[in-house]
């Protein structure tokens, strides 16, 4: 288990990005506390005068088909991609081996997982959060992308990962986001940002990228 939790502990670390976490202080009882590091929309201009696609996105459990809330702006990411995102910490936040196989680019997480099973991985990943940022047992209520994060070096990091892992696979889309969980403490009302967490512990936001391949979106990691 020592091993499989090194291993968790290496790829939570491949999911962080060195930019500083403009978190605020966690706020409890709140549906959305915390979980947007930045919402000021007072900088955008639209020339057209039409700003709904700044307007934030909200797919939820029971009206889409995603398995946690998920918000995002449809400047971001599209409504297949947040689905990716959501899939892929429900699997982490569940323990979900179903979802983490439907979610990340099947070459991708064979690579990743390096022979050990992704229920394996997800128990080790699931105890490395619990132990080193959050202290008990936990579950995501709800994700955001808070930002594109798409650029040059980030998009190199995948591609690297790609091609090792799938160097035939061609993407016709690459994004890259960044991504902040609520969490509830189990057993304790309230919800936590898990982006507030990795700034207390001196760790980095959430990043994690989403490539179309045959006109699918996947997530990469």
């Amino acid at each position: 288990m020592n091993g499989h939790i090194r291993k968790a502990a290496s790829l939570l670390a491949a999911m962080l990005i060195a930019a500083s976490a403009a978190a605020c202080g966690e706020k409890k009882n709140s549906e959305n506390a915390g979980i947007h590091q930045d919402n000021n929309l007072a900088k955008i201009d639209a020339p057209d005068g039409d700003y709904s696609d700044y307007a934030e996105r909200e797919l939820k459990p029971d009206t889409s088909d995603v398995p946690l809330m998920i918000t995002f702006r449809a400047t971001f990411a599209t409504d297949e991609e947040a689905k990716k995102v959501s899939e892929f910490y429900y699997a982490i936040s569940e323990k979900n081996a179903e979802y983490l196989e439907k979610s990340v680019q099947p070459d991708v997480l064979k690579y990743m997982l390096d022979g050990s099973s992704a229920q394996d991985y997800l128990n080790s990943e699931y105890d490395f959060i619990k132990d080193t940022l959050i202290g008990a047992d936990f579950e995501f209520s709800a994700a955001a992308i808070d930002d594109d994060n798409t650029n040059d070096d980030t998009i190199y990091q995948y591609d690297s990962l790609l091609a090792k892992a799938a160097p035939d696979v061609k993407p016709t889309s690459k994004k890259v986001f960044k991504v902040n969980c609520l969490y509830n403490k189990k057993g304790e009302s309230g919800q936590l940002s898990l982006a507030n967490r990795l700034q207390e512990n001196n760790m980095d936001e959430l990043q994690v990228a989403v490539y179309t391949i045959d006109g699918k979106p996947y997530i990469i990691f």
